[in-house]
């Protein structure tokens, strides 16, 4: 095995060049000079459901059997919803039993009157009839219904 010497020059730019190397590592989207780009937003409706007492359990069992997969539905057809996950309250004394959140394309939707996308894909997976079924049953469980619309922001983390 063989020691190399490095000249003096090289042996102060090695330890500067690491240095610098792994800064532009750290920090990628800002090497060259380049602005942070703002986070990217998109519209998003936010419903909080408190449930009547007792009738959280049913609810988010129907929702997970219907109501789920016609909104997975809507997603990949591209009926408007771009993302959506929901939240299940933690402890009994907060003020709801859920929140769903739809992100969407965009707002002009609700211009118009016409059923939510998920709810369309409802009708045409169960029927008509059978949708609105479930929506009226699952309505009776319900004791408060919030609707918020908002920007969500994503930091690309």
């Amino acid at each position: 095995m063989t020691n190399v010497v490095l000249p003096n020059r090289r042996r102060r730019f090695l330890p500067f060049a690491l240095l610098v190397l792994s800064m532009f590592g750290l920090h990628p989207g800002r090497a060259g000079g380049q602005a942070a780009r703002p986070p990217a937003s998109s519209p998003a409706i936010v419903i909080q459901i408190k449930c009547k007492p007792g009738a959280a359990e049913p609810w988010l069992a129907e929702f997970q059997k219907e109501i789920l997969p016609s909104i997975q539905e809507a997603i990949s057809q591209g009926d408007g919803i771009t993302r959506f996950s929901y939240l299940e309250a933690v402890l009994p004394a907060q003020p709801f039993d859920f929140v769903l959140i739809f992100e969407v394309k965009t707002l002009g939707a609700l211009d118009t009157k016409r059923p939510f996308p998920h709810y369309a894909a409802l009708y045409r997976r169960v029927g008509a009839v059978r949708g609105g079924q479930i929506l009226s049953e699952m309505g009776g469980w319900e004791q408060e219904v919030r609707v918020t619309i908002v920007h969500s922001h994503s930091s690309g983390l």
